[in-house]
């Protein structure tokens, strides 16, 4: 039942949701700060069905309704096994994180310089949040494609504060000539900001809501497993999104993404195959995909290799979408399911190449996350082979590197 150790039960009891682009999660966890990881009590990822989808519309109201399955059995199998675990145990969090095409992650950079020096007040970083914040809105307005949406600010978080070019955590009363601040704002789907906010009242009204998108929340953790890392591309593969979020000097500068994922291909190799989509994504998660297509007529095996090409074209122009001249990173770190790394990294390697001219250097988090839970001594059950689970387990688990988690 553990996800990684079982001991004195202090601490804080979260609930846990991930809302994918095609599937949702529900979990819940015990945080123990005197403890190196969290501990997994019950979780649960309700698939949305592997069919086409017509409209964006469509696929929300199969994600709405994945949203109210695992509610459900959250509140009737996940207590259930939060009693044996700890009959005492209160839920005082709802941590919700959302992927795209859900929610949109705006950053926003403000730079304050002086000739003379001068002392940082919390007065000035109210004035340079408000700066940043203002400038975010006022673009989301003029974005009709954006506003056309229904989109809702759920999440203004200021991630990171340098003074003189040096990152801080507690910047009042220093002395600078230079102060940057990166903000961003999480926007989402303003119907199921309802639906989360509705499951609360009625399932964990006792509980603490904090909800932000899942690149955020990937950045955060990301930014605890390589302390040593400050520019490199995070891409998030789900089932039916591919999102990116560049990071440059240690801060997220940028986020977008394409509804192209995991179940979008295993549909396009179904449509040329005639093999049933499961099968189809069952065979694009395995290891034996080359023989797979070795079996194919070389008619098909052509239409295959055609769509994975424009898959890594639309990946490649992502890769050149960074808000400013320069395409992404060299380092691109790959955050997938585990079983799916090896054909997706291949396909990301050569969108990089393309974006980039030459060889990317390509990190696989689901292995290096496996990798050291192995080192540890942790058994990988089926359940911890969620890695998205770890990502918002670890999120809820440890300090934040951002200074505000707030909710508006």
């Amino acid at each position: 039942m553990g996800l990684f150790s079982r001991g004195q039960k202090n601490g804080r009891y979260g609930v846990l949701l991930d809302i994918g682009s095609g599937s949702v999660l529900a979990a819940i966890v015990h945080s123990d700060p005197a403890k190196p990881h969290p501990v997994l009590v019950w979780s649960k990822r309700e698939h949305v069905p592997l069919r086409d989808s017509n409209s964006i519309e469509e696929s929300a109201k199969a994600v709405m309704s994945a949203l109210v399955n695992a509610s459900m059995t959250l509140d009737a199998e996940g207590r259930a096994i939060l009693r044996q675990y700890d009959p005492g145990a209160q839920l005082s969090e709802l941590q919700c994180g959302i992927s795209a095409p859900w929610s949109y992650t705006v950053t926003k950079s403000i730079t304050y310089e002086q000739k003379e020096v001068f002392t940082v007040t919390d007065e000035l970083l109210k004035k340079l949040t408000d700066t940043a914040e203002h400038k975010i809105t006022s673009e989301l307005k003029e974005n009709e494609s954006v506003e056309n949406l229904g989109l809702t600010i759920v999440n203004r978080s200021t991630m990171d504060i340098s003074t003189n070019g040096y990152r801080v955590t507690h910047p009042q009363g220093e002395k600078a000539k230079e102060l940057v601040l990166s903000h961003a704002s999480v926007v989402a789907q303003t119907y199921l900001i309802e639906a989360i906010n509705e499951m609360r009242e009625k399932l964990f009204p006792e509980t603490k809501l904090t909800i932000s998108s899942y690149m955020l929340m990937l950045y955060s953790v990301l930014r605890n497993i390589f302390p040593n890392q400050h520019d490199y591309c995070a891409v998030d593969l789900t089932y039916e999104a591919t999102e990116i979020g560049v990071v440059r000097d240690g801060s997220l500068r940028y986020c977008t993404h394409t509804p192209i994922g995991l179940f979008s291909i295993a549909r396009e190799i179904s449509a040329i195959t005639g093999v049933p989509v499961h099968e189809a994504y069952t065979h694009l998660r395995s290891s034996s995909f080359d023989a797979f297509m070795e079996r194919l007529s070389a008619t098909k095996q052509a239409e295959i290799e055609e769509m994975f090409e424009d898959y890594t074209s639309r990946i490649a122009d992502l890769f050149h979408e960074t808000g400013d001249r320069l395409a992404i990173p060299k380092n691109i770190c790959i955050h997938t399911e585990l079983n799916s790394e090896p054909i997706m990294a291949a396909l990301l390697t050569k969108a990089g190449i393309q974006a980039l001219k030459t060889q990317p250097l390509i990190t696989k988090i689901a292995s290096k996350i496996h990798a050291d839970m192995r080192q540890a001594g942790i058994a990988t059950s089926q359940s911890v082979s969620d890695e998205a689970l770890y990502v918002a387990a670890a999120f809820f688990h440890t300090p934040q590197v951002t200074q505000t988690f707030t909710i508006k």
